[in-house]
């Protein structure tokens, strides 16, 4: 999968719109390959070694779903990285959903976020590319 292909990011109506989808919640990074380049250098961990080094980054694992998924931390604002100046995280550093997620103008007419994430970016395929990480790199 390359995100890449599907940034969908509109920093014009982002800022109109004040980051609903932000404030809701953290987007998650589907990509586990392109998660290890942005903050490890491309270095692949253990699940053990990333428990022990998501703290330092200001992230968590979204374990509800009984798959470890990197998240940024949430927060009673939505996302910790979230705040007056929009989101901290570089561009290129974002979670994979954030820049997939696709601007709704509605979004400007409502409460809420309309913008929608297209299916290759739900977190039921976050879920799917990292329990074949995981199935994986429990070989190692």
């Amino acid at each position: 999968m390359r995100d890449d292909d599907h940034i969908a990011f509109d920093p014009q109506t982002c800022r109109q719109c004040g980051g609903r989808c932000c404030q809701g919640s953290p987007g998650v990074w589907v990509d586990p390959q392109r998660f290890f380049a942005i903050f490890f250098s491309g270095e692949q961990l253990s699940l053990a070694a990333l428990r022990k080094r998501l703290p330092e980054l200001g992230l968590v694992l979204w374990e509800k779903s009984g798959v470890p998924v990197p998240a940024p931390c949430s927060v009673i604002e939505g996302c910790s990285f979230w705040g007056k100046n929009g989101c901290s995280f570089t561009v290129a550093e974002r979670p994979c959903q954030c820049l997939a997620l696709i601007p709704d103008p509605a979004t400007l007419q409502q409460e809420g976020c309309a913008c929608q994430l297209p299916p290759l970016f739900s977190f039921a395929e976050a879920q799917r590319q990292w329990k074949k990480y995981w199935s994986i790199s429990a070989g190692k």
